[in-house]
């Protein structure tokens, strides 16, 4: 079976990438870095640039009996969900699909954006002001909904992995069927694992931005923060 973890970058994607990665080489399913076509060149980590269903089919194909957890930030397409539909049916595949309340993902974008320009960095360096952020991640929620309407697939939330790491363990455990203890996976995520940890403060836009801000933050992801029940900040209620 092979399991795509899709995020939002600056999600939470990759300690919800890591938490599947730890409970898979805890059931003895090698998460071995697999070459060219299927991780491109500089990653450490099985992570998919890009969706090809012909990839996707090889994929399937090498991992055989085992399960193998793979990263992505891609938008899959026509051709790529028809063929995930189909290998889901037959229990190849599933995904978990990571979300984050997407003020909280702005505010991260405008950080690693400044650590990116300060160190000469081109990824994420176009990430200047709130604005930049907001105009990719109203792209990213229309990529993040063709995930999430996939069969086999288990919504996560950031504020669940991060905040109450055991309920989320709990959750994907029984989506992969793995029994095991909570705790090595616990420890492997906040002592061992690389997960991009940054300030890992919940809701930190309630702290950080004015009521204004929050507003028209608020306005720009309405239908978003409605359908996963994230609630506008009290300060932007009381305007």
């Amino acid at each position: 079976m092979v399991v795509f973890s899709y995020g939002i970058p600056r999600s939470g994607s990759t300690l919800a990438f890591q938490m599947a990665r730890c409970l898979l080489m805890l059931r003895g399913h090698s998460q071995a870095l697999l070459p060219p076509p299927f991780t491109p060149p500089g990653h450490r980590v099985n992570f998919a640039q890009e969706l090809d269903p012909a990839v996707l089919r090889a994929l399937v194909a090498r991992v055989g009996t085992g399960k193998l957890v793979v990263k992505t930030h891609a938008c899959p397409g026509p051709e790529w969900v028809a063929e995930y539909k189909v290998l889901a049916q037959q229990g190849l595949v599933c995904a978990h699909v990571n979300h984050r309340d997407p003020r909280d993902i702005c505010l991260s974008l405008v950080d690693v954006g400044a650590l990116a320009r300060a160190r000469g960095d081109a990824a994420f360096a176009e990430f200047v002001t709130l604005e930049d952020a907001v105009a990719r991640v109203r792209g990213y929620l229309a990529e993040i909904a063709v995930w999430q309407a996939l069969p086999a697939t288990l919504p996560l939330r950031y504020e669940t992995c991060a905040f109450r790491m055991d309920a989320a363990i709990d959750a994907m455990k029984a989506q992969l069927g793995i029994a095991c203890p909570n705790w090595p996976v616990r420890l492997y995520l906040r002592r061992i694992a690389f997960t991009w940890r940054n300030k890992a403060v919940l809701a930190r836009h309630r702290a950080e931005l004015d009521p204004a801000r929050i507003a028209w933050m608020d306005a720009q992801f309405a239908p978003y923060l409605a359908q996963m029940g994230y609630a506008p900040a009290p300060s932007a209620m009381a305007m």
